[in-house]
């Protein structure tokens, strides 16, 4: 087992070949993963259920990961976030992760499993 205890994971991601594969590295590591496919669904999730880090795609139908992140922090503020893209911004997302909130990481698609495992770590760390 990599973490303390089993994580609860909220996937949020559109693409059910990149949602199925970063499922199983995930339970892998022992977490349990709800998979949803955009923002909305990502949103309704976490007031339905008790999760203890959202790993998200940015670019998505509906309610895109950046949108569903500001409205997150309003909730839980604290909550740890992976964000997952093929093309994150350059200058990262701005009042996201520069103190506003809890821990964000942003990682480049594709992901490795050792990278994915790595950022969460990091937010974990610093919750």
């Amino acid at each position: 087992m990599r973490f303390a205890r089993t994580l609860n994971i909220l996937l949020v991601e559109d693409d059910s070949l990149t949602a199925m594969a970063l499922g199983r590295m995930l339970e892998m590591a022992q977490c349990t993963v709800t998979t949803v496919t955009d923002g909305e669904a990502g949103l309704s999730a976490l007031v339905e259920g008790a999760f203890d880090a959202v790993i998200t795609d940015l670019v998505m139908p509906r309610l895109g990961g950046e949108a569903m992140i500001r409205q997150v922090r309003l909730n839980r503020p604290d909550l740890p976030i992976v964000v997952l893209s093929a093309s994150p911004p350059e200058d990262g997302i701005p009042g996201l992760q520069d103190g506003e909130g809890g821990p964000l990481v942003i990682l480049r698609k594709p992901v490795l499993a050792g990278e994915l495992l790595t950022a969460m770590d990091q937010v974990f760390l610093k919750a």
